[in-house]
This record gives C-alpha cells, structure tokens and sequence, in this order.
C-alpha cells in the first residue's frame, strides 16, 4: 500500500492516468455500500428475531450498534486521514467493513450479530467523510458540482433501494445475502481503489486530540441513542432523558475544549464561515425532512394499505431512480450557475411536493403518491448536493478532513433527530386526532346511531347474537377511528415538513451565489 509523496496544500490534485472516472466509481461503490447497510436491515429484523430467538428489545441492538458506533468515529476521521493517508484510510475502511459483513453473514447468535455489526461499522462509518474529504482533493472547485452530484447517487439511491432490496432477499433468498453480497463487492472495490486512487496526506502532522476525541465520540453515542429511543419512549421517559443530558454535557464540554487548544479534533472556526454554516443548517433540515418521511411512508403503505416489503419498496424506487437521474443534472447546474437559485427551486418542489402529499388517504390511487414522491425526488436531487458543495468550497484544502468531519457528523445527528422527532411527532398528532374524533362520535346523534344500528343488523344477518353484534359494531368503529386518525397524523407531518422545506428555502437565497467558490476565497479561508 505504497503512498505516493503528499500534494501541497491547498492545491487539489486530480488523477492523471484514465481520469477521475475510476477513481469516482471507487468512491462511490464503496459509500453506497455503506449507507445502504443502514437501511436494508430494517426488514430483516423480523426474520432474525425469529432465527435467533430474540425480542425486539434485543435485536433492536443489531441497528443501535451500528449508528452508534458510525456516528462517534465520524469526528476522528480528519485527523486519521491527515495524519495516514486518505487512500490508507479508505482502504482500511473498506477491509474492514467487508471483513465485518462476512462475519455478520455467518453470525450464529443475536450477541455475535451486535459484535460483527460494531466492526462492520468501524469500517462503514468512516467511509462517507473520508470519501467526501478525498473528492474535494481531487477535483478543481470548478468542477466539484458535477462530481459531488454523481457522489451524491449513492447517498440518496442507497436508502430508498435498501427496503425493496432486503424485502426481496428476505421473502425469495437467503436473509445472510443482505450481509455477504458485500464480501466480492468489497474485494472488487479494494482492489479498484488500490490501484486507481491516489493519496492524499496533510504535509504537518497534528498531535491527536484524545480528550476531544473522548468527549465528541461519548457524547455523540450518548445523544444518538437517547434521540433513537424517543420515537419508543417519549421525550421525558428517564432513559431519554439521561442519555441526552450525557450526551449534551460531553458535546459542550468538547465545544470548550476545541476552542481552547491549539490542534483540535474538529476545527470550529470554520463555523465563522457564513456560507459554510448556512450549508449545513440547509442540508440538516433537507436530511432530515428526507429521512422521515422515508420513515414514516412504509408505515403507511404496509400497516394501513396492508402492502408487502416488496411492494412497498416498489412503489418508493421510482423516487430513489429520479434521485439519481437530478444528481448529476444538480451537479453541473451547479458549475455554471451556482447553489442559491437552485437550492431556492429544489427546496420549494420539495415543499410542494410535501404539501400535495398532505392530501394522502387510504383512497389515494398508488400512481399519485408515486407522483408526488417523484416530484419529492426533483427537488431533493436538485437541492442536496449543490448545498453541501457550495460549505465546503468555503473550507481551505488543508482543513478538507475536518471540513467533511464536522458536516458528517451535524448530518448523522440530523437523520436520527429527524427520524425521532417526526416519529413522535406522528404518534402524538396520531393520538390527538383519535381523542378528538372520538369525542365527535356521539352515539346519540341521528347519523351516527342509524350507522350504528346498520353496523348492528349486518352483524346479526352474519349469525350474531345482539350482543355479539353490538360489540362487532362497537369495534368496527373503533377500528375506523383509529385508522382515520393515523392518516390525519401523517397528513400533519406532511405539513409540518413542507413548511421547514419553504423556510429552508428562505435560508438558501443569502447563500454565497459563487459557481464555484471562485477561487482565492476558497482555498485562504482560515488560512
């Protein structure tokens, strides 16, 4: 794994012999890996609780671990790439992650699942800042649109395939294939990756923050698993609450000690930086309006329009194509014109796109929701990546690790706050409407005691006695209220998540209009 003599500050390089086209595809099979791992284990989850003879507490690990685990390495990968090599690191990232997909292939118990899922994420965790940080070294800033647009396929296509693809492995194949596929894709992909990605190394090594690496990784494991536990527990149960209060009181206290020392893990000053921190407070909340609703729709198409997981991996795959089809579109949008205008329409499809989903009943043909998820797709493909690159463009090559740090990690506590948020959200409308439809059933009002006593008679035609039909009766309107109510609590995320995509398009118009960080700025910030 032989380095090649590390390029100079601030200059990016770019490959030389075939391009950047290999080196890209790399990059991007790798990072789609990755992240699809996040996903296509969710609906494998039944199966191997029944495998392994666990309940949903304990198999619930098999995801936690993961997260947690990617979600606290994130911070140090920066420094490991600066101080290794982005290329050593990639690679090592890579075996890694494949040698722990073999193992979680051949797990024989829901304890050695969890153990071989924290070394999977020990590779796949670092995969995603390191392949960012390496792009933005490759690529000019004139050209960054298009590559960011292409790198961002496998950030938006791999969780919206990741449902239909598990669905299908698990209902037609064996369930270990959603873990040992990776093992020749990641051979294939090391073996890529040695051959056409070149390295790039910081020329001064910094001393490693371990108090910061300390705090950041237990407190963003504590924070991320506090948040998880919301949707489940509510936001005042004590296991939430002290998780988070761990969590924020680590956060804070690595705040303090990165703006006191001279060589830290995470760079803060970069937040100084307007156009940069706009980005990421844009890109959060496009995160997590996207990981919500990707959250929330298969309970809807599956609990309430009794659709299978292939069914409802179906009918998400058409946004996840469009998603791939505006990538690059964005991308060299992006080189000619700049992010804000296209940030500002992106950001207002998505808002309407969100809004007309407000309008989602149990009667709504599959062809319009797959219609307004589509438009969905539009304006998130538009939007996402042009944001992301407009911050970075901002931070100097010689801080591109901690660059693409910092914005991995704001983005890994932006998808789990939005999951638990938009959750809980969903459960408390849900409850809501159900209390208050319930206390507009009025028994004794004319239309509703003629249904009931229909209900009634239909029951008692069925072979019924009174009482049996009375309580039938009874439950088929409790059934419907129910089910009312969860349409109306969806119905209410929909709105709320359209009005913070038209406020985040707001945000966007005093975003630095530069095609492509123009240059000097780009490359002395901070510097």
């Amino acid at each position: 794994m032989a380095s090649t003599a590390a390029p100079a500050a601030g200059v990016p390089q770019t490959a030389k012999s075939g391009g950047v086209a290999l080196p890209m595809l790399a990059v991007i099979l790798a990072v789609f890996m990755a992240i699809l791992d996040t996903s296509i284990v969710n609906v494998a989850i039944p199966k191997m609780m029944s495998v392994f003879g666990v309940n949903q507490s304990q198999i619930e690990w098999v995801v936690t671990a993961y997260a947690l685990v990617s979600g606290a390495l994130v911070p140090a990968t920066g420094y490991l790439g600066d101080r290794f090599g982005y290329k050593r690191m990639f690679l090592i990232s890579m075996v890694v992650f494949t040698i722990g997909s073999g193992l979680c292939g051949v797990a024989w118990s829901n304890n050695s699942m969890i153990l071989f899922r924290i070394v999977q994420a020990l590779g796949g965790g670092a995969l995603m800042p390191i392949s960012m940080a390496m792009i933005f070294r490759m690529f000019p800033p004139e050209k960054r649109g298009m590559a960011m647009g292409l790198f961002g396929i496998a950030i938006m296509f791999a969780p919206a395939t990741g449902p239909t693809l598990s669905g299908y492995i698990v209902e037609y194949l064996d369930w270990r294939l959603i873990y040992t596929i990776n093992v020749p894709i990641g051979i294939i992909d090391f073996f890529l990756a040695l051959a056409v990605l070149k390295e790039f190394k910081a020329p001064v090594i910094q001393k490693f923050d371990l108090w910061g690496f300390i705090t950041s990784s237990g407190g963003l494991a504590s924070l991320l698993y506090g948040v998880g536990k919301v949707t489940e527990k509510g936001w005042s149960d004590s296991e939430v609450v002290t998780f988070i209060t761990i969590g924020l009181v680590c956060l804070v206290i690595f705040v303090v000690i990165e703006l006191t020392i001279d060589h830290p893990l995470l760079d803060l000053s970069l937040l100084k930086n307007l156009t940069y921190t706009l980005s990421l407070i844009i890109s959060s909340i496009a995160t997590l309006i996207m990981m919500g609703v990707l959250f929330l729709l298969p309970v809807f198409l599956q609990n309430l329009s009794g659709l299978s997981a292939i069914q409802t991996g179906l009918i998400l795959l058409p946004q996840a194509v469009m998603s791939g089809i505006m990538m690059p579109i964005a991308g060299a949008l992006f080189d000619k014109i700049g992010a804000r205008l296209i940030a500002v329409i992106g950001l207002t499809i998505t808002g309407i796109s969100l809004y007309l989903s407000s309008a989602l009943d149990i009667t709504t043909a599959f062809s319009t929701l797959i219609f307004w998820l589509v438009l969905r797709a539009v304006g998130m493909g538009l939007m996402m990546m042009p944001i992301q690159t407009a911050g970075m463009n901002q931070v100097p090559m010689h801080k591109m690790g901690q660059g693409t740090a910092l914005s991995n990690t704001i983005r890994q506590i932006s998808a789990s706050f939005g999951i638990a948020w938009l959750g809980l959200m969903f459960s408390q409308r849900t409850t809501f409407h159900s209390a208050d439809l319930s206390s507009q059933l009025n028994m004794f009002s004319t239309s509703v005691s003629t249904h009931f006593a229909q209900l009634q008679n239909q029951y008692m035609g069925m072979g019924q006695s009174a009482a049996q039909a009375h309580v039938s009766a009874l439950s088929y309107l409790g059934g419907q209220v129910q089910l009312q109510s969860t349409i109306m609590g969806l119905q209410d995320v929909f709105v709320i998540t359209s009005l913070l995509s038209f406020a985040a398009a707001v945000l966007s118009i005093f975003l630095k209009n530069t095609k492509s960080a123009g240059g000097p700025k780009a490359h002395v910030m901070g510097e």
